[in-house]
């Protein structure tokens, strides 16, 4: 059994290193996008429709890629994106390690999202809670409403104004800086 708290910190500094290496003129795309999702994901009408969909009977994994399935699409092709606008960003650039750093930070933020909202969405389905899924992942002390990526998932903390404000300053960085 793997502990919980290991497997996703490990994944979040993968995805760090992984941002290092794509820049971070593309993980902003990618950030963009997932705020995006989010935002869209916690509009009631969306809600509604994908609890309709899974139905309160039904499998936990089917509630559970449901419920992940749209933010997972949408990140998935964010992190798609070409480079924008490299030429312009590139030029002259001696500070490599600055760069670097940036694009790390930028990427763990990603992970923390991405990972966060898996986290959410596994519990809201009833994944963790399941029979056939409990020798996957030993639940922390407390249960799974104290682990750290649930109790501070990013539906949990990017919710009403400060969704809606990431939204429009994130829109707004892309826009001015990048196009």
């Amino acid at each position: 059994m793997v502990n919980a708290d290991v497997f996703f910190v490990f994944y979040i500094v993968v995805f760090g290193f992984i941002g290092m290496s794509r820049g971070w003129v593309r993980e902003m795309i990618v950030t963009f996008s997932m705020v995006f999702a989010l935002f869209i994901y916690q509009i009631p009408q969306v809600v509604t429709i994908l609890s309709t969909l899974a139905g309160n009977q039904g499998d936990p994994l089917l509630k559970f890629v449901l419920r992940f399935f749209f933010f997972g699409f949408v990140t998935f092709f964010g992190y798609l994106s070409p480079v924008v606008a490299r030429g312009r960003l590139d030029k002259g650039s001696s500070s490599r390690v600055e760069h670097g750093l940036l694009s790390f930070m930028i990427g763990l933020l990603n992970g923390y999202i991405f990972f966060s909202m898996l986290a959410h969405s596994a519990l809201n389905a009833g994944v963790l809670d399941a029979p056939q899924f409990a020798n996957l992942f030993r639940a922390p002390d407390g249960g799974w409403n104290n682990f750290f990526f649930i109790k501070s998932a990013a539906p949990v903390v990017f919710t009403g104004t400060l969704l809606i404000f990431m939204v429009i300053v994130i829109f707004l960085f892309v826009i001015i800086v990048l196009v």
